[in-house]
């Protein structure tokens, strides 16, 4: 009887090294709105509205009929 050789078993993986140095983050600089609270707008499909608030690049708009939306800013444009 021939006996064959036992398979090799996988080797592990080194556990991670907690003594690596630290990464630097880079800091997220909030953009800069071209829109401000109070701002006329007008929308294709929704018309025109009146922004409430700003938060990163989405506003907060009032619509014709007191419908309220949030929306991207580059989806609207300033009335003037």
């Amino acid at each position: 009887m021939v006996r064959s050789k036992p398979k090799a078993k996988p080797k592990k993986k080194a556990p991670p090294d907690d003594k690596t140095e630290p990464t630097e983050e880079t800091p997220t600089v909030a953009l800069k709105s071209a829109f401000s609270i109070g701002d006329a707008v007008h929308h294709p499909m929704f018309g025109d509205g009146k922004v409430e608030s700003v938060e990163d690049d989405k506003l907060t708009i009032t619509f014709e009929g007191r419908v309220t939306k949030v929306i991207r800013e580059d989806f609207v444009t300033r009335k003037r």
